[in-house]
């Protein structure tokens, strides 16, 4: 895991955009992308609107590089410098019970009265 992981990680969450130059100060990366607190309301606004999740998902390749607690924490933190923690975010999209999923739910306690 390095720092550029990192900050691809915490850049792709926020942009759903990609960032591979290396680490660096992830505020000046932004920046430097033209991604500033406004902007990234912004592009929040409009993926939520859309139906769809932000911040983005992060490829699992990439999420565990990084760590998982380690990537929470540093986006929380960017969140939070730029006045983004909080920002409403839309929830996962349904999706088909997978076969065991429906299993555990066909599942009754024995008190059940069965």
């Amino acid at each position: 895991m390095s720092e550029a992981d990192l900050v691809a990680a915490v850049f792709r969450a926020l942009t759903g955009g990609r960032h591979d130059d290396g680490g660096g100060d992830l505020h000046a990366v932004l920046a430097d992308e033209g991604w500033d607190a406004a902007a990234l309301r912004s592009h929040a606004r409009a993926v939520v609107a859309g139906g769809g999740v932000w911040p983005h998902p992060v490829p699992d390749d990439l999420r565990l590089r990084v760590g998982s607690a380690r990537l929470l924490a540093a986006l929380q933190g960017v969140q939070r410098d730029l006045g983004l923690f909080g920002v409403a975010t839309a929830p996962a999209a349904p999706r088909a019970l997978t076969a065991d999923e429906r299993r555990l739910q066909a599942e009754v306690p024995p008190h059940h009265g069965s």
